[in-house]
């Protein structure tokens, strides 16, 4: 059976059309994520303990702080990279897509 771990965090309550990143960095020193696209459409994430802590923290922020539909927020492929002629990765909040009716036979 797996431990438990027990997380404690406090995260500002964003507006719905805007976000305030500051606490999503708090108490962070070493972040770095990377996004990797390939011809295929496959795509990666690889990052270190503090660049995972930082995305769960900026998708639990979007999660429970009642974003409108369409908000959304653009960000390089890598942490730190400011290279803007490269691809950039935009996260977006939107209400999931009706099922289509399945035809009756």
């Amino acid at each position: 059976m797996s431990e438990a771990i027990e997380v404690h965090l406090t995260l500002t309550r964003d507006k719905p059309n805007s976000m305030n990143f500051l606490d999503t960095y708090s108490g962070l020193e070493n972040i770095w994520y990377r996004f990797e696209t390939d011809a295929s459409g496959n795509i990666s994430l690889w990052a270190n303990s503090d660049g995972f802590e930082h995305l769960a923290r900026y998708f639990l922020k979007m999660a429970r702080s009642g974003k409108n539909p369409s908000y959304h927020a653009h960000h390089h492929l890598e942490f730190g990279d400011r290279d803007e002629s490269r691809p950039e990765l935009t996260i977006g909040f939107a209400e999931r897509p009706k099922e289509p009716e399945k035809e009756l036979l």
